[in-house]
């Protein structure tokens, strides 16, 4: 009996070892008909930059993050930032395009890396997009006072001049003195090559340019429509007189006919019209002041509308120039 038990247990032993075997032969053969998908550095960076360059910015600044997140030691890491924080920008997303582009001059060892140059432009012209010219100018002024490279401090003085003469473009600003101290500051070398000392002419001409007195208008104004018609606006100047007469006339009938309730209520609401008359003849002096500044500009420096996000505002926009 013993040994029929031995050889029975010889015989499953056996079995089992054959089953083992097989299980572990269809294992691998399973393994190898399917194998793992694997995604290198290589495949990650060029599928973000393939949806990039389909301008699908969204997705793409998403793929260059999970390449960043999963490569970070990859030598292409700072490109990979920029492109992303490039990406946001262009898909409208200012402020968080701002944080990445701050991220990667944060952490750069040497502010002339061409990246964290680019980085430093980029988030200038973010926060430019947002409305906020003066952050736009601290990032430039920052980097201009680490940079030792020639050729980014003339882009950056070039830079500030432009948005300094976009500024003039708006409301009760000038900053043409500004814009000239920055064109002079870039390099003998450049400044053929940028046409420094035809935007200086430029400048020049503008700050030179007919002006309208604004007090002059305001005094001319007494008359109703004199001011307007000092500023060129023979419209306006023609509505102006018709209607102030017109209220004037009509509160010395009143007077005149013994009704002085009808009188005064004519002479409160004409008080309130002579004397936007009067304010509107200086703010037309100050726009003619203003248009005549950019209309010489523009013959050099192109302007565009734009609009201001924060403030929901319009405003010139200096495309070119530079």
């Amino acid at each position: 009996m013993k040994p029929l038990l031995i050889f029975l247990r010889a015989i499953a032993l056996t079995i089992f070892a054959l089953f083992s075997g097989l299980i572990s032969i269809n294992a691998h053969a399973l393994a190898n008909d399917h194998p793992g998908f694997f995604i290198t550095p290589d495949m990650q960076f060029d599928y973000a930059q393939t949806l990039f360059d389909q301008k699908d910015f969204i997705a793409a600044q998403v793929e260059f993050k999970r390449f960043i997140h999963f490569f970070p030691t990859d030598p292409r890491h700072d490109r990979a930032g920029y492109t992303a924080g490039v990406a946001l920008f262009r898909s409208g997303q200012y402020y968080e395009a701002a944080k990445r582009f701050d991220k990667i001059i944060r952490q750069s060892k040497n502010i002339d890396t061409p990246w964290t140059r680019q980085s430093s432009f980029m988030q200038s012209q973010a926060f430019e997009a947002m409305g906020n010219t003066g952050y736009a100018q601290v990032v430039l002024q920052n980097h201009l006072k680490l940079t030792r490279d020639t050729d980014t401090k003339d882009r950056i003085y070039l830079e500030l001049a432009r948005m300094h003469i976009q500024n003039t473009a708006s409301p009760g600003k000038d900053e043409l003195d500004s814009a000239r101290k920055n064109l002079m500051l870039v390099s003998p070398e450049k400044q053929r090559e940028y046409k420094v000392t035809k935007q200086l002419a430029a400048i020049d001409n503008a700050v030179n340019a007919p002006t309208k007195s604004p007090v002059l208008a305001g005094i001319l104004a007494i008359i109703p429509g004199g001011g307007m018609l000092y500023c060129e606006r023979s419209k306006d100047a023609f509505i102006s007189f018709c209607f102030n007469t017109g209220l004037i006339w009509a509160a010395y009938t009143a007077f005149d006919h013994d009704n002085p309730a009808l009188g005064g209520v004519i002479t409160f609401v004409e008080t309130g019209f002579y004397s936007g008359n009067i304010y509107g003849s200086i703010t037309a002096a100050h726009k003619y002041n203003k248009a005549a500044r950019i209309n010489i500009l523009n013959k050099t420096f192109n302007f565009k509308p734009g609009f201001d996000p924060v403030n929901k505002s319009f405003f010139l926009k200096l495309t070119h120039g530079f």
